[in-house]
């Protein structure tokens, strides 16, 4: 065991963020943890690293494992190269080094003392044993793995931007090499080749990985376990994610027929306890009201739905054939001493009406540049690009630089929209903006919440020619789904620049990868293009796991009752009475095990199996929902059968 989390609960103010938080995470496992924005990752991370003190429970880590913490707003010295923050993740080892080769050159010009003989041997078993060797290439391997060139191990960090100073923080974690690696977020600022180079890495990682990410082709090829936050507590399921998907998907299903028959058994224990409290059945209908109290304290809750965003483009004007075309293109800049830097050349792309493009490429290979050149916002180093006839372009830029910090979301649908304040606000709404959001200033907004805005722009200025600069930073999951759903609803022209592999693989068909040494076009969609000269790519989407099946619902028609002479009526009234009551049995047996369950859930011991525990406390709800259907059948039937007998 290397993490043990036993009921941790955290509030802030009147805000109950975490309330039983419990899971326990093995040595070299890699687990994800995920769930909607807000929900309380975050401030999980932080009580997991010892910036948060929790209110109650407990987190233990094995004696002697340390841990490395990638936060979303990575931090790194301003006062180092790139280089040298690098080289603080193997300080030991180069220390080691400089003392060794200190002692070498000693060694071979003087007689060495035993003292010198020493302590070479005991630092060299050292520098053995941290693997120093190793320390200077893997070094340089990481950061170019990361994104770095070598000319840029000298920038001075202070001057690297938000995305580089991500990934060197994530290069500076890989090298330290930590018991527990802790990564929120860590392909936000990862192009697809460095974080394809990453899931590699983290896969053959000697230590534990916990994941936050919303990235599900991340996920998909890391975690092995899968833990979700919601409503405050931590549920468990078996990895790989998809199975995890699968999993959720099924027991949510369940859940919902569960609760729904619930419901009825209710409903009918209710209409039968109105209807003869005060008659000659007055005992069955205590003992019905009793069960009925007893079903109501148990009750499986429905599972809630996670709101996404409910919104879509409408019916799309017509451009002409072509929506935008390039010509000979050569995409830089010129830097202010007059210096030409040439990003790419010769681009001759043609996007024509309906097309479905995705944009992919290196970070710092020109994609945004080749954006801004495509909307006329800055010239191209040469050649042509131009849009077509009847287009009417919406741009989604990943800085929000088109919205006004000081303006309201409220205020930028109505004065830059052209919007009356109640459409202004139904709209905003179907994007989860309500309520006081509405009128808070933009730059109070979450990265999440200002690209909701972006996108209620977008869908009300209702375009032609869609195109989009990473459209997902930010957005959980089922955001990221809700916005493919309306991405595949648009019926015009579409160029999506995503790093999201998931997201390009549902919405686009053709590709352009943005290279230096030259743009490749493919008649294809991203996973068609990384597997070209393969075998033939099946259709990415996946499908639906099969539904479960679902028993037979209480209330549907029973056969009739054979004719009994009086003595076989007899017989069989007095074994459904035993039987009736064995039930009852049964199920005040049932509810003693749900109460031991919930004492051991509410007080876990550190060696808990977190996953048994709740998997078996939803299968004891389940078992005694159906001792109560099973009961009220039988009661029913009884009940005939005393009438039959008069």
């Amino acid at each position: 065991m290397l993490l043990s989390v036993s009921n941790v609960a955290k509030a802030f103010g009147v805000d109950q963020i975490l309330t039983g938080v419990s899971f326990r995470l093995d040595a070299r496992e890699k687990v994800a943890l995920v769930g909607r924005n807000g929900t309380g990752k975050t401030t999980l991370l932080k009580i997991l690293t010892g910036q948060y003190e929790p209110d109650s429970g407990t987190v233990q880590i094995a004696k002697g494992a340390k841990i490395g913490y990638l936060r979303q707003e990575a931090l790194v010295a301003t006062d180092r190269t790139v280089l040298e923050e690098a080289e603080e993740a193997v300080k030991r080892q180069l220390v080691l080094q400089a003392r060794l080769e200190e002692l070498e050159a000693k060694l071979e010009q003087e007689t060495p003392s035993d003292e010198d003989l020493e302590e070479y041997a005991l630092l060299h078993e050292h520098f053995l044993e941290a693997e120093g060797y190793s320390a200077e290439r893997d070094l340089k391997v990481v950061l170019m793995k990361m994104g770095f060139t070598e000319e840029e191990f000298s920038k001075p960090t202070s001057k690297l931007s938000g995305g580089e100073t991500t990934r060197l923080a994530i290069a500076r974690l890989l090298l330290e090499e930590p018991d527990l690696l802790i990564l929120d977020e860590p392909t936000n600022h990862l192009d697809l080749q460095a974080t394809e180079w990453l899931e590699g890495w983290l896969r053959g990682y000697h230590g534990a990985v916990l994941l936050v990410s919303h990235d599900r082709a991340f996920l998909d090829n890391t975690a092995e376990r899968v833990l979700e936050l919601r409503d405050g507590t931590v549920k468990a399921y078996p990895g790989p994610f998809p199975k995890y998907l699968q999993l959720k998907a099924e027991e949510e299903e369940r859940q919902a027929e569960v609760a729904r028959r619930q419901e009825l058994e209710i409903a009918k224990m209710d209409e039968y306890v109105r209807r003869f409290m005060n008659s000659q059945r007055t005992a069955q209908a205590r003992g019905r009201l009793k069960l009925m109290n007893r079903l109501i304290e148990n009750k499986v809750d429905a599972p809630k739905n996670d709101r996404g965003m409910k919104a879509g483009f409408g019916e799309v004007k017509r451009s002409g054939d072509i929506a935008l075309e390039t010509e000979r293109l050569t995409v830089g800049f010129i830097s202010e001493t007059n210096e030409k830097t040439v990003l790419f050349s010769d681009l001759n792309w043609t996007v024509r009406f309906g097309d479905r493009w995705g944009i992919i490429g290196e970070n710092g290979a020109g994609k945004s540049t080749l954006i801004k050149v495509l909307l006329g916002q800055i010239d191209p180093l040469s050649g042509k690009a131009k849009l077509g006839s009847n287009v009417t372009a919406g741009y989604f830029t990943q800085d929000a630089s088109d919205l006004d910090p000081d303006m309201s979301p409220l205020d930028v649908m109505v004065w830059d929209m052209d919007m009356k304040p109640p459409d202004a606000r139904n709209l905003l709404a179907r994007f989860l903006i309500s309520g006081d959001d509405v009128f808070r200033p933009v730059k109070t907004l979450s990265g999440g919440e200002k690209n909701k805005l972006s996108l209620a722009k977008l869908t009300q200025m209702n375009p032609n020619l869609l195109i989009l600069d990473e459209p997902t930073n930010h957005l959980d999951m089922a955001s990221r789904e809700a916005l493919a759903e309306v991405l595949k609803d648009f019926k015009g022209s579409l160029v999506l620049v995503s790093h999201d592999r998931w997201l390009l693989s549902q919405i686009t068909d053709q590709t352009l990868d943005v290279r230096k040494s030259g743009p490749v076009l493919y008649p294809g969609s991203y996973l068609e293009y990384r597997s070209r000269g393969q075998k033939p790519v099946q259709n990415p989407g996946k499908k639906s796991a099969p539904a479960p099946v679902i028993p037979k619902l209480l209330g549907t028609e029973k056969p009739e009752e054979p004719q009994y002479t009086p003595r076989e009526l007899s017989k069989e009234i007095g074994r459904v009475t035993k039987l009736v009551a064995e039930i009852e049995g049964e199920i005040e047996a049932n509810e003693t095990a749900i109460k031991e369950l919930e004492d051991k859930l509410a007080n876990l011991e550190p060696t808990a199996d977190v996953f048994s525990l709740t998997r078996g406390y939803q299968q004891l709800k389940e078992d005694l929902e159906g001792r109560l259907a099973a009961w009220h059948e039988q009661s029913e039937r009884l009940e005939k059968l005393s009438a039959m007998r008069g």
